[in-house]
């Protein structure tokens, strides 16, 4: 081999080894930046994690304050006014902590309904980073006239169990204190389309198989979305409380929630006021020196009853109220518009009032009371021979509902109560008891309707047919009644029976079509149920 051959060899492998080391050089950045990369990504996915862990805190935050609210609600205290503050036990134990805070950042009232901004700040300080997340939500306070039907007791007012039947629909939310009857089929279905809350295992009826349980099949025919949109929980809802109650009367009487009554209703003559306490001693609604219309409608119909008839002409509303008064009815002829105008007639004496007694309060409107309807005794809407009322407005009708008033605290309806406007008007009815009584067929109400007291028995406080006697309900089938709007009683009373088998069915059947306006938009002074929904929430971020 000569020289000239082993210097190029050795020439070569020397370019070999500098390609190589080349080579390993550019691996080696490679490798270095991926594992790089790789560590950035390590740290983001942890980071994120940090940060999903104080998002979730700030989201607990806000459903622990909704939760306060409620509790407090229930104990009668004002929502609270400090924030609300928890640190999480972590399994770990320190350096790591996670907490929130969440404060009431606004209140307001729209309607009868109380809305709250709540803003929470979730964190996490793991010892080697912190991160915060901070959401914001709208709690709104949910009305009774929310649901299709409520009820404390699934018997009627004789004691016998009432049965939520297949063809039978319910469109809107459902409580019930339970245990429910219900039967079902696999054909027809569902029947209820919002939801089932309820306190016990329901009693089961399926009508094609004699199963006494649903199956996977049944599930759907009981309630859309299946068993998961029935939900069973012991912890019971109540009906409204009596200072609910009053509450309407205060704004009936003097245009806002401070009286109380302790101590009894106003002490005037029977008749009707507006505006009354405008004159000391109070004076009723054609003789007192009010100019406009700044309260509801104060009925005393000393224990009796206050009859009322209505009907609905363009834009008024010609509203007649007799009672156990002497000189005929006070008739109202009710103008809507801006302002509107309200003139009242009694025993050939007139006044006009500036503005108009219906539709719910609103943020800076000094007709606080307007919409408020009480009367100290029973209601009864429609006469023998003019059975039919149309309203035209927003009012919630209320007569005393509890054990310690003595007064016929019932409302009665005669006819067909309906809507001038379905889109516009609304209506609540609220007594003791309320009654339908007419031998007439297909009937329709137009109202969410309240009846009963927390802790009254199943004898009371229901919505009923006053020709429903334990074995029968008349002696024909009357069709359908229908509610539009829903029904909230203490005991589901008896509007119709099947006597007999196979079976007559006489008197009505009941047909609830919810009314999904009332949901957020209730009629004046609805009470509600001391629960929170939340209709809004937003990511604020870090």
């Amino acid at each position: 081999m000569t020289k000239e051959r082993i210097d190029r060899a050795g020439a070569e492998r020397g370019v070999a080894l500098i390609t190589v080391i080349g080579l390993m050089l550019v691996l080696l950045i490679f490798a270095g930046g991926l594992v790089s990369q790789l560590a950035m990504e390590v740290n983001s996915v942890h980071a994120h994690g940090v940060s999903n862990r104080a998002l979730t805190a700030a989201d607990a935050g806000v459903h622990g304050m909704v939760a306060a609210i409620q509790t407090n609600a229930v104990a009668n205290l004002p929502p609270p006014n400090t924030p609300l503050e928890y640190d999480y036990p972590e399994a770990n134990g320190a350096p790591s902590n996670t907490s929130y805070t969440a404060t009431i950042a606004r209140t307001w009232i729209t309607g009868s309904l109380t809305y709250y901004l709540i803003t929470s700040t979730g964190s996490v300080d793991n010892g080697i980073e912190k991160q915060h997340r901070v959401v914001s939500a709208i709690a709104r306070a949910q009305p009774y006239a929310r649901y299709a039907s409520f009820s404390n007791y699934e018997v009627n007012q004789f004691g016998k169990p009432v049965w939520y039947r297949p063809d039978q629909v319910y469109d809107g939310p459902v409580y019930s204190g339970g245990p429910m009857h219900i039967d079902f089929n696999d054909t027809v279905g569902p029947i209820f389309k919002q939801g089932v809350q309820t306190g016990y295992e329901p009693i089961w009826n399926d009508e094609d198989e004699g199963k006494t349980q649903p199956d996977a099949r049944d599930w759907d025919m009981i309630a859309a979305g299946g068993q998961n949109a029935f939900a069973i929980n012991p912890v019971p809802l109540a009906l409204p409380q009596p200072s609910s109650n009053i509450i309407v009367a205060s704004e009936a009487w003097q245009g806002d929630a401070s009286n109380t009554f302790a101590s009894g209703f106003p002490s005037v003559a029977p008749g009707v006021y507006i505006d009354a306490p405008s004159d000391v001693p109070a004076k009723d609604a054609v003789s007192n020196s009010g100019t406009s219309v700044t309260t509801g409608i104060f009925i005393n119909a000393a224990g009796g009853t206050a009859t009322v008839t209505s009907s609905s002409s363009g834009n008024t509303e010609n509203m007649s109220i007799s009672g156990p008064w002497s000189g005929g009815s006070y008739d109202l002829a009710i103008t809507f518009g801006s302002p509107g105008s309200t003139k009242v007639t009694y025993n050939g004496v007139s006044k006009t009032y500036s503005g108009v007694p219906s539709g719910a309060p609103a943020p800076g409107n000094p007709n606080l009371g307007n919409g408020a309807v009480f009367a100290v005794g029973g209601i009864q809407f429609g006469k023998a021979k003019t059975p039919d009322v149309t309203l035209q407005g927003s009012y919630t009708f209320a007569t005393p509902d509890y054990a310690g008033w003595t007064q016929n605290n019932n409302i009665v309806v005669l006819g067909n109560l309906k809507y001038a406007d379905p889109i516009r008007d609304e209506v609540a009815l609220w007594g003791n008891d309320v009654i339908v009584d007419t031998l007439a067929s297909d009937i329709t109400i137009d109202a969410s309707i309240i009846a009963g007291y927390p802790g009254e028995n199943w004898k009371h406080g229901n919505f009923r047919n006053i020709y429903c006697k334990p074995a029968t309900c008349g002696t024909r089938d009357q069709g359908k009644l229908t509610v539009n709007g829903g029904v909230i009683e203490n005991s589901r009373g008896a509007l119709g029976l099947i006597v007999g088998t196979p079976g007559t069915h006489t008197g009505f059947s009941r047909n609830i079509i919810y009314d999904p306006r009332l949901q957020a938009n209730p009629p004046p002074f609805n009470p509600t149920t001391g629960a929170y929904n939340l209709i809004a929430w937003d990511d604020l971020g870090s």
